[in-house]
């Protein structure tokens, strides 16, 4: 696990003042006077343990386009950083998009308990309403601007590809009006993988080859509720988005051609009567670019 948590540093006073003003619900603690002078130095105590309903922000890190907010400390130096410094640069060259200036907010909560207390609780959780999902990408309107763009998860097995699925449903939505359900979890899934895997996720390859797979595009551009994405749904959304960005050169310009769309307007209309009209059929397009594909080597 990358940057495993330890014990929290204690929050200067500035800090702390400022996370108090930012996320509330927190207190300052002063130590009590002493008698007499203290001839010896000692350590400050830490700082009172978070809220287990509260977001994390007892410390705020800014890497790139992203402020991360965690009650540990991160180890700046880990190579995750690396990689996902770099991954807007890799979005936006492989879709042509221009960047965006959107600072992207990532919540890392120290387990996966508090981290669904505060996501997911019966009557207390914030997003309650969702699914239970290891992390999630949120849009949440700011009165007169661009909406926020937030990440939550924890420091769980999988951070590694979840940070990298969740930002890139950030930084897409950073860029584009609107991002059709499938699509969005396509991309994503697509660009979770690290780039020399080139986009190629084995388990789902896997999977879809054993079947039976039955790919139906026309369905999923029907979706626009998170609950109906599910694991087979994911896998297709990410085969659609293999083959047209690493198949046919006429299905990817097709793909490309339609992310410009999204940036001008929030429904340009469904993404397959286009395929059709560039490849003729689709489905056996698909099914013959997964049996063509190579699985990724393991590093």
């Amino acid at each position: 696990m990358p940057f495993p948590p330890h014990r929290p540093r204690a929050a200067v006073a500035a800090l702390a003042l400022g996370v108090c003003a930012l996320f509330g619900g927190c207190e300052t603690v002063r130590p009590a006077a002493s008698p007499e002078p203290v001839a010896r130095s000692a350590e400050p105590a830490p700082p009172p343990a978070p809220p287990p309903s509260a977001a994390p922000g007892r410390h705020a890190t800014r890497l790139g386009p992203y402020v991360f907010y965690h009650d540990f400390e991160l180890d700046r130096d880990d190579p995750l950083f690396t990689a996902l410094e770099a991954l807007p640069d890799q979005v936006y060259r492989e879709l042509r998009l221009p960047p965006a200036n959107a600072v992207i907010q990532v919540f890392l909560f120290d387990t996966q308990e508090r981290y669904e207390r505060y996501m997911f609780a019966e009557k207390t959780g914030r997003y309650r309403h969702l699914p239970s999902r290891r992390a999630y990408f949120i849009t949440e309107p700011r009165g007169g601007g661009a909406d926020e763009l937030k990440v939550f998860t924890w420091m769980g097995d999988h951070l590694r590809t979840d940070l990298r699925h969740e930002l890139t449903h950030a930084l897409l939505n950073g860029v584009l009006k609107n991002v059709p359900l499938w699509l969005d979890e396509g991309l994503a899934g697509y660009f979770e993988l690290p780039p020399a895997h080139d986009g190629v996720n084995g388990p789902h390859l896997d999977t879809l080859r054993r079947g039976p797979f039955h790919p139906d595009l026309a369905r999923l551009e029907r979706f626009d509720q998170v609950a109906q994405m599910q694991k087979p749904e994911y896998r297709e959304a990410w085969a659609w988005v293999h083959y047209m960005l690493r198949g046919d050169p006429a299905a990817r310009a097709v793909l490309l051609d339609y992310l410009q769309a999204l940036r001008a307007k929030p429904n340009p209309g469904p993404l397959l009567p286009r395929l059709r009209d560039a490849v003729g059929d689709p489905d056996a397009a698909l099914a013959d670019h997964l049996s063509r594909l190579d699985f990724p080597r393991r590093k």
